[in-house]
């Protein structure tokens, strides 16, 4: 039988058994490094999860937060389409910036003959071509999503352009170079224009997508190779640029209707001779070859090489057309947009400007005075005293046309707080605010201010004592501006004090919200039916009693967290632990958050710019804060472009005692809405203003967006009513116009030799010199701003009866003498809003406030006096310089305050300083009788 042999095995040597061990080690190795790198992949792809959820989770609450907030104020509807708006306008444009982007690439990688490019040629995009399948999806997820993103964020920050294109009103009137609504300038052309730049911007995304993808693909290359560019390259962006010229000849269409508020070329705001004549031509040129170029190039992108008027095309001769279409438009862009208007300008309308531009600063004239209001409702009257007057009858008339003011607003505060603070942690705004009561059967100028809590202040400050005891502010003070006591030299009081007084009745003088109260500031009040347990601090004991009073807020102002799910969402949104773990919250504890009132006027509508200055109002024994609310545009057509914040800047802006308007550019302002907000619930209150003298269609739109958001006027309580007035910064806007726009004649207003100006405040800079240690003061921003406006009841032309109003004086160019006094009936009835602009004679004309502030500095007695005021620790305080207009002269007011060194000073009433017409100032140590002594100085 045969049996195979048998081979009997090698022996493993020392080397071969060390071989296979050293690979049996690799393999594991191997293993080893395949499960880290799985796990290390699925560990980064949990924490990006993670993190997305995170961040969706942070925008949910939010969302739930702030439309609790919204709910809180019974204004959820409002919410809902603001946030509906942002949403759809976001996923329109994710989706067309994805889909855009998306395309591009996957028409990049599919390119089917890309490039040869070797490792040892190109060896990084050879890396990449090899490991590329790998990271494949994360690529074409990030160029998908990151350009979807950044265009739909875009277009969500454009919501208030898109509500106003979709509600647009007629506005009755047309613009007089193309005869178009003025509707269509203000709602619809910037919904339109934002249409066209949304779409660029995800054409530029796919451009970038397309070069930088190109090249890592092999699309194309600069150096080595035949070859440089592909054809389905080439054809690619022939289409993403000849869309990109289509848009281009879109933009270039839409900015002829721009040239109706162009600041190019004429001495005003709005289309000048070479806007119209060289400027709008060259934009419709533009237009047309830009949409021909457009066309070349979807053609150069889109037809087959053998329907092509050259034939066959190659890759290099479709980048000839590229080249061939882009450098033309090129050259168009900077000769025709370019070249053309400037030489238009420079050789035609420059030369001849004083007459070519006088159509233009008329329409210039017409649309500024109605865009701003002051198209009519103003009576100019030239200023001269009569012939005879005895110095008798005119302290008379000063003392019944006016309440000359020695309780300065602006200086006072200190006095307030050292007299009615009460405590430590209560205060009052660095400004005092003047309004107009009727006490004692008369009408009578006030100063008055809120008691606010100062957070900051809170005595053994810990998270309790912060949010659930000191929960708000107490009462009000108040004082008449024209009178102090005569023994303490201090304010006389008619509300304020420890029981207070009250000659204006408060019956509800808690303060929940208030200026003071920040944007982080928040309190949980509130305590269930039946409870008797009393948390916060109401008021200190009367009298000096150490026993305070304690109360429980019983409003329906803030937003009900009884919850543990409401705990934990504010929780987190305001990023505070102790919201959801603390044991004093209850089932009825309500958040009162937003406690700033013009912080929750913008919040509810942000459509509206709003004043600067938040003033409170007594009505009907509630504290109420009163909220000025404007509709503004930049493209009211033909009307002159300001810059908001240096058109209302003064003083008071200056040294932050009252907000600064933004630094943006407005040619339309409408003081249309008053806005209310209790400072016990916090309610908010939108009330439409003045419409039945002045409409105002862009209102009419808004309240299309919000029905029911705004109430109308007739629904203002009649006390409420009397306490509103004239605002602050739109008349502030308005007389920094009126210095130029009270010329009406179109060669003059070129010239400019008429012009006003707005005056310094020169009592900052005296004040610095005269409590100056040294020879030499430096000049502060705050010296330079302009003089504030001022609240005060007076006689429009300085002898008729007084009414309650907001006036400035304005000065000639060289700030040399005084050129007029305009002031505005600030009381609402039949006269409100009405402006009267007394001129002086330039060659009579009485002192500007620079040169009687430097009067008052020449007079020896007078610097004497201030100088031995200003011994030991004390400095003297200057009020403001008030201009009263009297029998045809200004009468200047200045009083003097002194005040100590030491944190619990305060400046007490000294002096008064008077001048009357061009007479020596007066320096007494009442008002009455500075204003006598002035007169007489002028009468003989």
């Amino acid at each position: 039988m045969f049996s195979p042999s048998r081979t009997s095995p090698k022996p493993v040597t020392g080397g071969a058994f060390a071989k296979l061990v050293t690979a049996g080690s690799s393999v594991k190795q191997a293993h080893g490094r395949g499960i880290l790198k799985r796990w290390a992949i699925r560990l980064v792809a949990v924490v990006a999860a993670l993190a997305v959820l995170w961040v969706l989770f942070l925008v949910t609450v939010r969302i739930a937060t702030t439309q609790m907030w919204f709910d809180s104020v019974q204004q959820g509807p409002v919410y809902r389409t603001m946030v509906e708006a942002q949403i759809l306008l976001f996923i329109i444009f994710a989706v067309i910036g994805s889909l855009v982007s998306g395309l591009t690439f996957l028409a990049i990688r599919r390119i089917k003959s890309p490039l040869f490019f070797s490792q040892d040629d190109d060896t990084i995009r050879w890396i990449f071509r090899k490991y590329e399948p790998k990271v494949s999806r994360l690529i074409v997820a990030l160029v998908v999503v990151i350009p979807g993103i950044l265009v739909g964020r875009s277009a969500a920050n454009g919501w208030q352009t898109y509500l106003m294109w979709r509600h647009a009103t007629p506005w009755h009137a047309t613009d007089p170079l193309f005869h178009k609504d003025l509707s269509f300038f203000i709602e619809v052309y910037p919904f339109h224009a934002m249409l066209v730049s949304l779409l660029s911007q995800a054409l530029s995304y796919a451009l970038w997508i397309a070069v930088v993808g190109g090249y890592w693909y092999g699309a194309w290359r600069l150096r080595r190779g035949g070859r440089k560019v592909t054809r389905e390259f080439t054809r690619l962006l022939s289409v993403l640029l000849g869309g990109y010229l289509l848009l281009k000849a879109a933009n270039y269409w839409l900015a002829r209707y721009a040239l109706t508020t162009s600041t190019a070329h004429g001495p005003v705001t709005g289309p000048s001779y070479t806007d119209v004549h060289a400027g709008l031509p060259s934009l419709v040129t533009l237009t047309i070859v830009a949409f021909v170029l457009a066309l070349v190039l979807l053609a150069n992108g889109l037809l087959a090489e053998s329907i092509l008027p050259l034939g066959r095309f190659t890759p290099r001769g479709r980048v000839r057309v590229i080249a061939l279409a882009l450098v033309p438009m090129l050259i168009a862009s900077a000769v025709i947009g370019s070249a053309w208007p400037g030489l238009v300008y420079k050789y035609r309308e420059a030369p001849s400007a004083a007459s070519l531009d006088l159509s233009e600063i008329v329409h210039n004239q017409t649309a500024t005075n109605a865009a701003f209001d002051l198209d009519d409702d103003i009576t100019t009257v030239p200023y001269n005293p009569p012939t005879s007057t005895s110095g008798a009858t005119l302290v008379k008339l000063a003392s019944s046309t006016a309440q000359a003011s020695v309780i300065d607003p602006n200086q006072l505060s200190p006095t307030f707080n050292v007299e009615q603070q009460l405590r430590a942690y209560y205060g009052f705004k660095s400004t005092l605010d003047i309004g107009n009561y009727e006490i004692g059967g008369k009408s009578q100028d006030v100063a008055l201010a809120v008691r606010e809590l100062k957070t900051g202040s809170i005595p053994k400050s810990s998270w309790v004592n912060s949010h659930l005891v000191y929960t708000h502010g107490y009462g009000v003070v108040a004082a008449p501006t024209n009178q102090v006591d005569p023994k303490t030299e201090s304010p006389v009081y008619l509300d304020g004090g420890n029981p207070p007084s009250q000659e204006i009745p408060v019956t509800q003088p808690d303060v929940y919200f208030g200026p003071s109260l920040g944007s982080s500031s928040y309190a949980i009040v509130g305590q269930p039916a039946g409870s008797t347990e009393q948390l916060e601090f109401d008021h200190p004991g009367a009298n000096g009693s150490s026993k305070s009073a304690y109360t429980t807020y019983t409003g329906n102002g803030g937003i009900p967290i009884g919850s543990t799910l409401r705990r934990l969402l504010f929780a987190v949104q305001d990023s505070d632990p102790n919201i959801l773990f603390s044991s004093e919250i209850n089932s009825a504890s309500q958040l009162l958050t937003l406690r700033d009132p013009r912080a929750r006027v913008a919040k509810l509508a942000p459509w509206l710019t709003l004043d600067g200055d938040v003033y409170p109002a007594v009505v009907g024994g509630h504290i109420e804060w009163v909220v000025d609310g404007y509709t503004t545009s930049s493209n009211y057509p033909d009307s002159q472009l300001i810059n908001l914040r240096s058109a209302s800047r003064t003083t008071l802006t200056a040294n932050g005692a009252s907000i600064s308007q933004a630094s943006t550019q407005v040619n339309y302002m409408q003081n249309s809405v008053k806005a209310v907000v209790d400072a016990y619930t916090g309610k908010v209150t939108l009330y439409e203003w003045n419409q039945a003298q002045h409409p105002d269609p862009l209102l009419k739109t808004w309240e299309a967006v919000y029905p029911g958001l705004v109430q109308p006027q007739s629904s203002i309580p009649s006390a409420l009513l009397s306490e509103l007035r004239y605002p602050t910064d739109l008349f502030n806007v308005q007389r920094t116009l009126l210095a130029k726009y009270h010329v009406t004649q179109p060669a003059s207003f070129y010239s400019g030799n008429d012009f006003w100006t707005v005056p310094t405040d020169p009592t900052i800079a005296s004040s610095q010199s005269i409590n100056s240690t040294s020879s030499s003061t430096t000049t502060s921003s705050v010296s330079t701003a302009a003089l504030p406006s001022r609240y005060s009841s007076m006689s429009a032309d300085g002898f008729g009866a007084q009414r309650y109003s907001l006036s400035s004086p304005m000065v000639t160019l060289n700030g040399q003498q005084l050129a007029a006094f305009v002031s505005v009936d600030a009381q609402p009835g039949p006269d409100y809003g009405k402006f009267t602009l007394l001129e002086y004679p330039s060659a009579s004309g009485g002192e500007s406030p620079a040169q009687v502030q430097n009067d008052i500095e020449s007079n020896t007695a007078i610097t004497e006096a201030l100088t031995l005021q200003r011994g030991g620790n004390s400095s003297v305080v200057l009020g403001d310089l008030e201009a009263i207009p009297v029998a045809g002269r200004m009468l200047y007011v200045e009083p003097v305050y002194t005040q100590s060194s030491g944190s619990a000073s305060f400046p007490v009433l000294r002096h008064v300083i008077a001048l009357y017409a061009n007479g020596d100032p007066s320096f007494e140590n009442t008002l009455g009788a500075a204003i006598a002594t002035a007169i007489e100085s002028t009468t003989g």
